[in-house]
């Protein structure tokens, strides 16, 4: 078992997932006419469940739990409406997260089994895959929704990626271990490792840890900005290191972050941060709340578009836990998204900019990025659970 289960923090992790590609490579090369890439995959996978987890019997049975509630709803569930099925696929994130907001026995039995890491992205992707194929008549393989939700680089941490691009990679294989994907991986391990262990590190073991708490504004303001800059360089890194590595051996998995504190607006910053999880509430979430509410003819048009984005931050506050900060901080990104969708809105409507029309738009912009920094640091702040 290795005793710090997040990826990418331990040499063997480093030394599991080096071993795991050269082995595909020499598949590759040697027996890939006798050992399909899939069933390769699938068995590094589960090697690595087997290594990190002190009961791998916990996740394989919850993925496996997860794939014959997949069939039975694709088989005998016929109607439009995907609240049950949603509900269904996410009670053991629900049990998950209640128990960590209450204050249960840490040793319980109970919260032993329900508290796997990398449950809110499995349990995301496979709603995702249901959604998107609940039409689909195809059948969906075990070999493939095992490769699905346990890729060993974006199990606990993500990106969020999608069953049908997933899907269409490791059907191409050991082709798509070429010299471009390697180049790719390379240089994503390199910005990576410098994200993660370079500045996440200098920031924490430097100013973080130093930073002395005698509640002052001058401090909740230091740690404010730190702790912006630190989870950032922490999860970018992280982000980084597993895209590098899937690239490594033929996955192209999707992007995390892109410049976000050079987004002049929320709908921009959830672009550029955590983009993965954005563009999932926003396909899975946003737009059938907002579809609903429009056949309901509920409210008018921007009424509409803004309690269905404040109803999408708050989930993705609860998808963090069920604590308060979570939830404060999912509700407060709402607002901001709600508050930019009523300003767009208003200049659509009156054909000008209604705040800054007299300013030049380089000014503009930068005031913008100015604003949007700061009003996502006071966000992150609140994320952070030092005010509650």
């Amino acid at each position: 078992m290795i005793h710090n289960s997040l990826p990418f923090s331990t040499i063997l992790f480093f030394q599991y997932m080096f071993s795991c590609i050269l082995l595909l490579y020499v598949a590759k090369f040697l027996i890939s006419k006798i050992i399909p890439y899939k069933i390769l995959l699938s068995f590094i996978s589960f090697v690595y469940i087997a290594i990190l987890f002190p009961k791998p019997f916990h996740i394989l049975g919850l993925i496996v739990s997860l794939y014959l509630i997949l069939l039975l709803l694709r088989k005998y569930y016929k109607h439009d409406n995907i609240i049950l099925p949603v509900f269904l696929l996410s009670i053991p994130i629900i049990l998950m997260k209640i128990g960590g907001a209450f204050p249960i026995n840490p040793n319980s039995d109970f919260l032993k089994i329900i508290r796997i890491a990398g449950l809110s992205y499995m349990v995301f992707k496979v709603i995702g895959l249901y959604i998107e194929q609940r039409r689909n008549t195809s059948k969906i393989y075990f070999v493939d929704f095992f490769n699905f939700t346990a890729f060993v680089p974006t199990l606990l941490i993500g990106p969020l990626d999608r069953f049908g691009r997933f899907k269409k990679d490791t059907e191409n294989g050991y082709s798509n271990m070429n010299s471009t994907f390697f180049n790719k991986g390379l240089n994503n391990l390199i910005l990576g490792l410098l994200f993660k262990f370079i500045c996440a590190e200098t920031i924490r073991r430097l100013i973080l840890v130093y930073l002395l708490d005698d509640g002052s504004f001058v401090y909740h303001l230091s740690y404010m900005y730190t702790y912006l800059f630190y989870l950032f360089f922490d999860f970018a890194g992280y982000s980084l290191l597993a895209i590098s590595f899937g690239n490594f051996i033929g996955i192209d998995v999707p992007i995390n972050f892109d410049k976000p504190f050079t987004a002049v607006n929320p709908k921009e910053f959830w672009k550029k941060w955590h983009k993965s999880l954005g563009d999932w509430l926003n396909d899975f979430f946003f737009k059938p709340i907002f579809k609903y509410f429009t056949t309901k003819k509920i409210g008018t048009s921007i009424q509409r578009q803004n309690i269905a984005l404040m109803l999408t931050f708050t989930l993705m506050g609860f998808w963090n836990g069920f604590q308060l900060n979570y939830i404060a901080s999912g509700m407060l990104f709402g607002i901001y998204s709600a508050t930019h969708n009523y300003y767009f809105y208003r200049c659509k409507k009156e054909k000008k900019d209604v705040v800054f029309s007299k300013l030049n738009p380089f000014i503009v912009k930068g005031i913008s990025i100015f604003l949007m920094f700061n009003s996502v640091a006071f966000a992150i702040y609140i994320f952070s659970g030092k005010l509650f």
